[in-house]
């Protein structure tokens, strides 16, 4: 191999690993959407894009007012029987994480407001939700199921887009143990 291909593979791999696809962590992937997720990562995430906002003291959040924090972004709908079966683990993962910098950040995916609002206080959803009954927050992180985790770090950026439900723990420790 002559020394330009040397250096032009070792800048392939430079440019992968800052971007995160050398690790080992499971994605969920083989859609048309892949692509888009995997540019996603390693850069700021899209905005994040809501008519309104629960457990937020009313106040309209962005992806910046958490830079510091952890963020786990779950997409979610009213109606998806596999992410109300998700809460109590959210549940259990905020508690046992949130005096180390995890916030959680539910963007519900559906127009009806009134089904949402009614499912969160059922559920005793106590984490930010975003009602993105437009899609736009979903659209623009290439959302293609229900639920799909997206999680950002304390720097704000996107560490894992549509990360395996498996392997949400794993890497809320691992971003958590990351130094600030």
């Amino acid at each position: 191999m002559s020394s330009k291909g040397l250096i032009l593979g070792l800048g392939l791999i430079a440019a992968v690993a800052s971007f995160g696809f050398n690790d080992d962590f499971k994605r969920e992937r083989g859609g048309p959407k892949d692509a888009a997720k995997n540019a996603l990562e390693g850069k700021e995430p899209p905005a994040l894009v809501a008519t309104e906002f629960l457990n937020s003291n009313g106040k309209k959040i962005s992806w910046k007012d958490l830079k510091g924090k952890v963020v786990v972004v779950d997409f979610w709908t009213q109606w998806c029987g596999p992410c109300k079966a998700s809460v109590p683990h959210v549940k259990e993962l905020l508690e046992k994480y949130k005096d180390k910098g995890l916030v959680v950040v539910g963007v519900h995916s559906d127009p009806d407001t009134a089904k949402m609002k009614a499912v969160v206080s059922e559920l005793g959803m106590n984490w930010i939700i975003a009602q993105d009954g437009e899609k736009k927050t979903f659209t623009a992180m290439a959302g293609d199921s229900f639920p799909d985790y997206y999680l950002i770090d304390r720097k704000g950026i996107l560490r894992f887009a549509d990360l395996a439900n498996a392997e949400v723990d794993r890497a809320v420790e691992m971003l958590i143990a990351e130094k600030p």
